[in-house]
């Protein structure tokens, strides 16, 4: 089952880039101070109205946050397991745990 993901991507020390970055983000005031300590962070939100669920990691130069569209909150718990094991963070290697998280048989 295909699921729309959309990628957003900010250099930490780029205060414009980091502003649009957390703008659609709930709690971006607590994400970003968090960001700021300049640590690695692996968080997510799920918003349950809207179905959609981020997650977001950072090395503490960089921060990414990868966003679907259309889950259940247990779908999303899937794929933040699947998440813990990534060693590549990048949108192919994301996609591979969404599908593997929610499309296991095909």
């Amino acid at each position: 089952m295909d699921r729309k993901i959309s990628e957003s991507r900010a250099k930490l020390d780029d205060a414009a880039q980091r502003a649009l970055f957390l703008a659609p983000l709930p709690d971006a005031g607590d994400l970003e101070s968090l960001l700021m300590e300049r640590k690695v962070v692996s968080t997510r939100t799920y918003e349950d109205e809207a179905m959609i669920a981020r997650f977001v990691r950072s090395n503490g130069t960089e921060v990414v946050c990868y966003s679907v569209q259309g889950l259940t909150i247990d779908e999303a718990e899937m794929i933040a397991a699947q998440c813990e094991i990534l060693s590549e963070w990048d949108v192919d290697s994301f996609s591979q745990a969404v599908h593997i998280a929610l499309d296991p048989d095909i």
